[in-house]
């Protein structure tokens, strides 16, 4: 094989065709654009010889590898390349780039940072520094010292590595909620709710008011015009469970304002409101729980005294729990004023109007101007009493 070397203009070269084309392996240089071509035999001038380093690299037959370790680079801060495709890669160090997308995934090829949903599922250990060095996360101190802003899933825990927020129940767990402000806004639904419908233990809100002139520890405004709205604190009572609710039992209690004074030694009970289920002959059936309130207060002896009710009929006793006229009083009664009694215009019309009259009641006949009483408890028994 004999080696053949042409120079001359790249004129010259193209002027090389046909029968006279470059033999096969014959090479040609051009000595006005530098550049070497190889004959083929056929093609006119040749063709050239690449010696970019894309054309060397067009097919890789084994591993690229420097001859020294961390001595080479591929590219530079001034000239880098564009765009890299890899079935993997593997950095014992650090990567340092403008932004990231793709997932992350740890050696067992969990997800550890999910680019589609935007969440990271992975046990941070070690600080997080923010662009200007300073230190968002301290690993070492256990705390956060930037503003977050966005969605933020999975556990609280505090300093003390005790459960604060648990991302499983969707539960906060502190036994305390301390709010640095004086506003609780909803910003939609229509409430808070304290405990489940299937709460076996009781549960309940205390405030302690120190803001003695004001006199507001609850305080409610309604601005509705619809005149059966109104502000209203309702409570639900029933003879079984918050989630299995039973029918009612007659003297139930179903609510009550308990109120409590310091003796200097202890909080005592001073008075009480109760509502509840009256008491037999009432009954309960549908659509119907006949109800009482009671109000109670303590005299000096300390024992609690039953002072008045209003029962289902509309009764009201003083004194008395089972009163049986609409008002039925156990002592005495002062008037400063008049006191009215039943009028009628004459026997007729007060026998049809109290036809079982109670024994010891006085009323006015208009026609006569006489006082009557009864003295039996029948419509026989009335006298005039003047």
């Amino acid at each position: 094989m004999a080696l053949q070397i042409r120079r001359g203009t790249d004129a010259e070269r193209l002027a090389l065709s046909g029968v006279n084309a470059p033999a096969p392996g014959e090479l040609i240089y051009t000595l006005d654009t530098k550049k070497l071509y190889v004959g083929d035999g056929t093609t006119a001038g040749g063709n050239q010889v690449d010696t970019t380093l894309s054309a060397q690299y067009l097919s890789v037959p084994s591993n690229i590898t420097p001859d020294a370790s961390n001595t080479r680079d591929i590219g530079s801060s001034s000239a880098s390349w564009r765009t890299g495709y890899f079935q993997g890669l593997q950095v014992s160090e650090e990567i340092t780039a403008v932004s990231f997308n793709g997932n992350v995934v740890d050696n067992g090829s969990t997800v550890m940072v999910d680019v589609n949903t935007g969440t990271v599922n992975a046990v941070l250990n070690g600080n997080v520094i923010a662009s200007d060095t300073s230190t968002i996360i301290d690993s070492t101190a256990k705390t956060v010292t930037a503003t977050t802003i966005g969605t933020h899933k999975g556990t609280v825990n505090a300093d003390d590595n005790s459960l604060r927020i648990d991302g499983a129940s969707d539960r906060i767990t502190n036994s305390v909620l301390d709010f640095d402000g004086n506003v609780i806004t909803l910003q939609s639904g229509n409430g808070i709710q304290i405990g489940t419908n299937t709460s076996l233990d009781g549960v309940g809100i205390e405030i302690l008011n120190t803001n003695v002139p004001a006199r507001n520890a609850i305080r409610t405004y309604s601005s509705y015009v619809d005149a059966n709205t109104f502000n209203s604190i309702e409570a639900y009572a029933s003879g079984g469970t918050i989630a299995t609710p039973l029918q009612s039992n007659l003297d139930d209690s179903l609510f009550g304002y308990v109120h409590y004074g310091h003796d200097g030694s202890n909080y005592v009970q001073s008075s009480f409101i109760v509502a509840g289920v009256d008491s037999a002959p009432a009954t309960i059936g549908p659509n119907a729980v006949p109800g009482y309130l009671l109000l109670g207060t303590t005299p000096d002896n300390g024992v609690t005294l039953n002072s008045a009710v209003l029962n289902s009929e509309g009764n009201f006793g003083i004194g008395i729990l089972n009163p049986t006229t609409k008002l039925d009083v156990d002592g005495g009664i002062a008037a400063t004023g008049p006191i009215s009694t039943g009028a009628y215009t004459d026997a007729s019309a007060r026998d049809t109007a109290l036809p079982t009259p109670q024994r010891g009641s006085i009323i006015f006949l208009t026609g006569t101007g006489k006082f009557q009483g009864n003295t039996d408890g029948t419509i026989t028994g009335w006298v005039d009493l003047n």
